[in-house]
C-alpha cells in the first residue's frame, strides 16, 4: 500500500501546472502536469503524463495522443525510487 498521508508542516502543496514525476506501470518515473487537484492536504490529483512516445505507449494503454492523462492519482511521500506504480511525486533534487 502507497505510503499516502497528510503533509507535515512545510510540505509543499500540490497545485495546478506544477510538474511532478508519475510512476507508470512498468515502474519508470515520467514527468507530468497537475490539471486538477482533489484533496490538496493528501494530494489526490489528475495528471497529463508526458511519456517517451511509443516507448512508453504500450504500458500505459495509449492508443491516441491525448490518452496520457490519469485521473485521481495518489500522492507517495516515501523514497521517491520505491514509489508504487500509478502514484505521483515532487521531483528529486539534483
Amino acid at each position: 500500500m502507497p505510503d499516502i498521508q497528510k503533509p507535515s508542516v512545510g510540505r509543499i502543496v500540490p497545485s495546478v501546472g506544477r510538474i511532478v514525476h508519475y510512476v507508470m506501470p512498468s515502474g519508470e518515473h515520467r514527468p507530468a502536469i497537475i490539471v486538477q487537484v482533489w484533496e490538496p492536504e493528501s494530494g489526490l490529483v489528475n495528471l497529463q503524463v508526458f511519456t517517451d512516445g511509443p516507448n512508453d505507449d504500450m504500458s500505459l494503454g495509449i492508443t491516441g495522443p491525448n490518452d496520457n492523462w490519469r485521473g485521481s492519482v495518489p500522492q507517495y511521500h516515501g523514497d521517491p525510487l520505491s514509489a508504487p506504480q500509478n502514484t505521483w511525486h515532487w521531483p528529486e533534487r539534483v
